[in-house]
């Protein structure tokens, strides 16, 4: 019988010990028993979540398959982009506080993109090292590279290629740029991605309020 509840000691245990501390470095906190690391800078929040998928049937013998998010936020940001929307959350992925959610994977070239499974209790710390390493050499300069409204100008303007770009990304951008008093950038960033006649449509209201 598969044991969730051993399992996920083992993945808290793994937190406890070289990922803690290799998080603190960055001012990254976790409450007891949470997967969740969060960092509070001047304009935004930056969380890594460590979603794991226990005894997974796509990986035989896997006790847990982790495989953490970055989450970024920035509280003037969406109150703006939920403006833009008339309220609607619909069109900000049912999340409008979260401007990106993808796994830490994808700060890397394709090329370096790995998958950390467990199969046993004694397979957590070398993984907790593994993730560590990888997030020291690929995630960490996004994480620093992405702390400010004008560093999410600075990533769209640049096409970083490090980000998931989801429909209601453009959103968001479109609003950092009417906070900063950009109202004409923030008309193209819209007419660039969303201008088509189905997405004209679909974020008529964002339109109509810019």
């Amino acid at each position: 019988m598969n044991d969730i509840k051993s399992a996920k000691a083992n993945l808290l245990e793994m937190l406890d010990g070289p990922v803690d501390q290799a998080l603190s470095k960055y001012n990254f906190k976790r409450r007891k028993g949470s997967l969740v690391y969060k960092r509070k800078l001047a304009e935004s929040i930056q969380e890594i979540d460590f979603v794991t998928d226990f005894f997974p049937r796509y990986e035989q013998d896997a006790e847990a398959h982790i495989h953490p998010f970055f989450v970024w936020k920035i509280p003037s940001v969406s109150e703006e982009a939920l403006r833009l929307v008339n309220g609607n959350k619909m069109l900000l992925a049912n999340a409008p506080d979260i401007l990106l959610k993808q796994p830490i994977e994808i700060s890397a070239p394709k090329e370096n993109h790995e998958r950390w499974f467990t199969k046993s209790a004694g397979d957590y710390s070398q993984i907790g090292v593994a993730i560590c390493s990888f997030m020291e050499q690929w995630l960490v300069d996004l994480l620093e590279s992405l702390q400010s409204i004008d560093d999410l100008l600075e990533a769209y303007e640049s096409s970083d290629d490090r980000l998931l770009k989801q429909q209601h990304w453009y959103v968001y951008v479109t609003a950092a740029y009417l906070l900063k008093g950009e109202q004409e950038k923030a008309r193209s960033a819209m007419e660039s991605h969303l201008g088509n006649p189905g997405l004209k449509k679909r974020y008529s209201a964002v339109y109509e309020n810019l």
